[in-house]
């Protein structure tokens, strides 16, 4: 017999070998019966978004109310161990928006989708509420209630418990985490939506009247937790965005956030309240992220703590564990242009420019006009040298604020440093004249300044910075404009007044 015929052809083999491998699955299968039972299950962790309830009241001013409740469910949810919330930001998206449950549940990377209307008649609330798979936008629970106002909050629980309940099919860990406190009025609450509602508007007017909302529904009930944070969240954004000077803002915003905590230590959002005072005021690096971590853990779902823990991380320049927190946030938040802003300045501060633009765009594509998108981009152009471009973005916020010190700053400073010492001179007096009118900060004098070489002026306003306790000096160690600057003598001694790591 020749070498050759001591084998099988090839096709014979691979024959061969499928029967054996069949024949022993089944002998196998047969003698160890328990195998299949043995197998360990996947963790799968389940994860919803909220859409706004429809307000199908008679009175379209109640959409507050519906926004609020809307607000409170995905709150309550939030605190459900095991399930991703997405944040409201990004569910809000789809308020009064022709969609499907499919593209919605796409676009939030959920699972599931809680949709429903709330109508108010008299003293009466009804909701009805649809829990929907998005795979195959089949209904999983429908809910109808008829309630009592002052019902509303055992109506918002049997809400809750219904949905955790179907959703324990799914999950394999479903248990309700620390519950934060509950108003004991219908009609403080009721002042609370009202506040939350302006707070989630952003415009000085709106911050300033959700803290008369907030402090409205404390006078009814002086154990309202949230009500506290709510105000701290609302200096906290007045002083950020130098609408008000910050010594009129960030120690109101102190003692509303400790008040809150004293009341209710499981709130999140007072203790991540702290974080950003400790953060942008106070400049104590250790409690700010030790407050930011504490408001991640009573509420791992909660969007805005990873967003201000990863300014900080940014500051720090610990860039990349920044992008990691950014990243979360950016999965709780998918379509919050906030967020993909946020963490292009964190980009921005790392100098890496270009994909600090990529990721403006991303959020410019969310919302064309979100103001602090196009503050990042322009600094990002400038960054580069595209000066042109970068006024372009700078006047497109001016277009629409213009007193605002923080856009006039940016632009005062490109004209100066691109030669236009005419048009940069033109800002600087018009912000010196408006500081006789309004608060204007003296960093943003100080970046015009600088814009036009002036170093004694430069460092006189940064001491005024200082003295005013500018948010904007966590930035000085990072902010690429100022590198110019930093052989002076004067400009270390402000990096180590602020007490910035080295």
């Amino acid at each position: 017999m020749t070498r050759n015929k001591l084998f099988l052809k090839p096709g014979l083999v691979i024959v061969f070998l499928i029967v054996v491998a069949i024949t022993g699955y089944f002998i196998f299968s047969k003698l160890n019966p328990v195998i299949k039972e043995k197998k360990e299950p996947v963790n799968i962790v389940q994860s919803i978004a909220v859409l706004p309830f429809a307000n199908i009241s008679k009175d379209s001013s109640q959409e507050y109310f519906s926004d609020g409740l809307t607000d409170g469910i995905q709150n309550s949810l939030a605190h459900l161990k095991g399930l991703k919330v997405c944040a409201r930001t990004s569910s809000f998206e789809f308020k009064k928006k022709n969609f499907s449950i499919r593209e919605a549940g796409k676009k939030l990377s959920v699972r599931t989708i809680l949709e429903g209307s709330v109508q108010i008649e008299g003293d009466r609330v009804i909701i009805t509420a649809n829990l929907v798979n998005v795979a195959d936008s089949l209904t999983l629970w429908s809910g109808k209630y008829d309630e009592n106002m002052d019902n509303i909050f055992a109506l918002q629980d049997k809400i809750i418990n219904a949905i955790a309940e179907k959703l324990s099919i799914t999950l394999l860990q479903n248990e309700s985490g620390t519950e934060t406190k509950r108003p004991t009025s219908a009609a403080a609450y009721k002042l609370y939506l009202k506040g939350r509602s302006s707070l989630n508007k952003r415009t000085p007017p709106e911050l300033k009247k959700g803290i008369d909302f907030f402090t409205e529904a404390i006078a009814i009930d002086t154990s309202y937790a949230a009500a506290y944070a709510g105000i701290a969240d609302c200096y906290n954004a007045l002083g950020y965005g130098s609408y008000v000077a910050p010594k009129d803002a960030f120690p109101k915003a102190l003692e509303a956030a400790t008040r809150a905590v004293k009341l209710d230590a499981t709130l999140a959002e007072p203790h991540a309240s702290l974080g950003f005072y400790n953060f942008y005021y106070q400049w104590d690096w250790d409690a700010a992220e030790q407050e930011f971590r504490t408001a991640i853990a009573l509420n791992p779902n909660y969007e805005l703590a990873y967003d201000w823990y990863g300014y900080y991380l940014t500051a720090m320049e610990r860039f990349g564990e920044a992008e990691v927190i950014f990243r979360k946030a950016a999965e709780l938040d998918p379509l919050s242009a906030p967020v993909y802003t946020d963490m292009g300045f964190s980009f921005y501060y790392g100098r890496n420019y270009d994909s600090a633009i990529k990721k403006l765009e991303q959020s410019l594509q969310i919302n064309s006009e979100y103001p602090l998108a196009h503050i990042w981009l322009g600094r990002c152009f400038q960054a580069k040298k595209m000066y042109p471009e970068a006024i372009a973005e700078f006047k497109r916020i001016l277009a629409s604020a213009p007193h605002w010190s923080v856009a006039m700053a940016q632009i005062g400073n490109v004209y100066g440093v691109s030669g236009d010492k005419i048009n940069s001179q033109n800002v600087l007096d018009t912000m010196i004249l408006l500081s006789q009118k309004q608060f204007v900060t003296a960093y943003g004098v100080a970046l015009v300044y600088a814009g036009l070489d002036e170093k004694d002026n430069v460092f006189k306003w940064l001491d005024q910075a200082y003295e005013e306790r500018s948010n904007w000096l966590v930035w000085v160690k990072s902010d690429p404009r100022w590198i110019p600057f930093q052989s002076d003598k004067r400009y270390a001694e402000l990096v180590n007044k602020v007490g910035l790591p080295r």
